[in-house]
């Protein structure tokens, strides 16, 4: 039995080795989500706040925030995706190209419903920068409904 343990994990433990950063190329325009489209010319990026403190809300209330980017290179800004680390934060962003010197906005909201007590979220930006991921911040206290 125990041989029989050990094969089975060394064959899990392969496919997942050789599985491991294989996507298939995606189609001419079309949304890659889980990956990026390396390209496109790189260029950089500043965000005015890499960390929004919400302070404290009663749960049920929800929190929306404004992170504003900042094209500081010389070719066209994409921002590819933007993925929160819950479902409970929702983002909202153009895909569209920021022109260079020119700023572009994620919204992302953050429903408290069922969330008491200190909050910590995190969103992933992806962009065509280099690094291509910044990951900003939403924290807070969800103050509990009172039963």
């Amino acid at each position: 039995m125990k041989t029989f343990s050990y094969f089975l994990f060394a064959v899990l433990f392969l496919a997942g080795v050789f599985s491991c950063g294989r996507q298939s190329k995606p189609k001419e325009g079309s949304y890659v989500p889980y990956g990026i489209d390396t390209t496109l010319a790189k260029t950089s990026v500043s965000f005015v706040e890499l960390q929004y403190d919400f302070g404290q809300v009663k749960e049920g209330k929800k929190v929306v925030h404004v992170y504003e980017v900042l094209n500081t290179g010389n070719a066209d800004l994409i921002l590819q995706d933007v993925r929160p680390s819950c479902g409970c934060t929702t983002p909202k962003f153009d895909n569209k190209p920021i022109r260079p010197g020119k700023k572009g906005k994620i919204e992302v909201a953050f429903n408290s419903a069922g969330r008491p007590g200190k909050q910590r979220k995190s969103i992933m930006v992806v962009t065509n920068t280099e690094p291509p991921n910044t990951v900003v911040l939403l924290t807070g206290e969800v103050i509990p409904k009172e039963k």
